[in-house]
């Protein structure tokens, strides 16, 4: 069995927060210890002193984690932008330490940690690595979720060949938020050569925004064979 998959976009907005906590879910259902990880977010809100991020919050309540958020996600940043970028307007240095201490953590308390990135691979997360620095790391296999908008065959594509070309192992694309034909969705595994391991359609009664799941996690587990991302 796998010990994680690092879960990653084609672009932002695509989904990977719902994706991930999903993946998360069903997994804990096959009876296994799971926790979860955002190693790097920006966009967190500031109550009562502390940084909150809402996919945190999200990730930890779908499958009742109870790990503190300090493991779950050591880089918290305020503004919505690239973590680097959003670094320097905080007045504050990424300490990329905190990512491998507390994933090291998790991997040693859990059976199974899911892992979200943040935007895409290319996304810098300090002055020298970028999210893909953070999966060779962390040695996991690559689930990247796409999304039913134009452009997503081109950056679905690009996010492919880039993780081959840093010899990331990738477990197959999902596509999120599917509202009609999927004609584009047979063109992504033709031309990747990577498996589509299912498409999830749109939903209303999902929002990370409000932390509210609906019934994700089993149109997760009806569309998708689990297993396939479990096992080695």
């Amino acid at each position: 069995m796998e010990k994680g998959v690092f879960v990653t976009g084609s672009n932002t907005g695509v989904g990977k927060t719902v994706i991930a906590g999903a993946i998360a879910a069903a997994i804990k259902a096959h009876g296994l210890d799971v926790g979860v990880m955002k190693p790097v977010a920006s966009g967190a809100k500031e109550i009562d002193g502390s940084l909150v991020s809402e996919d945190v919050v999200y990730l930890k309540k779908i499958i009742d984690s109870t790990d503190d958020d300090d493991l779950v996600s050591p880089i918290r940043l305020k503004p919505p932008i690239a973590p680097t970028i959003a670094a320097v307007k905080s007045g504050v240095t990424i300490d990329i330490d905190k990512v491998w201490k507390a994933y090291e953590v998790l991997s040693n308390r859990h059976d199974f940690v899911v892992v979200e990135g943040i935007g895409g691979l290319m996304v810098p997360v300090d002055d020298t690595l970028f999210v893909a620095d953070l999966v060779r790391k962390m040695d996991l296999p690559l689930v990247i979720v796409g999304s039913d908008y134009l452009g997503t065959i081109n950056h679905t594509l690009l996010t492919v060949e880039y993780a081959k070309s840093r010899n990331i192992r990738i477990k197959g694309i999902i596509i999120n938020m599917l509202k009609g034909d999927d004609g584009f969705v047979r063109e992504i595994e033709k031309y990747s050569s990577v498996p589509i391991l299912g498409t999830i359609p749109f939903k209303e009664n999902v929002s990370v925004e409000n932390c509210v799941y609906g019934d994700i996690v089993e149109d997760l587990r009806r569309e998708i064979n689990i297993s396939k991302i479990m096992r080695k």
